[in-house]
């Protein structure tokens, strides 16, 4: 058994059990979703060097239309450009995409470095 679909057979005759599966179940699929602001860096980051539409959709793992919901937030914040080229459209990460970029890549090596020291021995709250 893997995943959700293990849980919900192995309790699918416990009834009381099963608001505690619903509740696995969203946590499990929250842990593989990626946030709104994860994926506009995603494709601004493939954007940086110019690339089409589709090349977005494919490398940045995402459907049709939310590449189109995407790019149309993307392009009303001004964050990327779009140029049309002999070989087709093409979208570009602008000046102010590339200064997202920069926040955010800081802001995610922030949340990966590791403590200097160890949390137990800090206090939290000082008199």
């Amino acid at each position: 058994m893997s995943g959700t679909k293990g849980l919900k057979r192995l309790f699918h005759r416990a009834p009381n059990l099963s608001k505690d599966v619903k509740n696995t179940e969203m946590m499990y699929e929250r842990k593989n979703n990626r946030g709104k602001i994860q994926i506009m860096g995603d494709v601004l980051g493939l954007a940086t060097s110019g690339i089409k539409k589709t090349h977005i959709m494919y490398r940045a793992n995402l459907s049709y239309e939310q590449v189109h919901l995407y790019l149309g937030e993307l392009i009303e914040k001004r964050l990327i450009a779009q140029d049309v080229s002999p070989d087709g459209v093409v979208y570009r990460t602008t000046t102010k995409g590339r200064e997202f970029l920069l926040y955010y890549t800081r802001l995610v090596e922030f949340l990966e470095e590791e403590p200097e020291v160890e949390l137990s021995t800090t206090p939290y709250i000082s008199k």
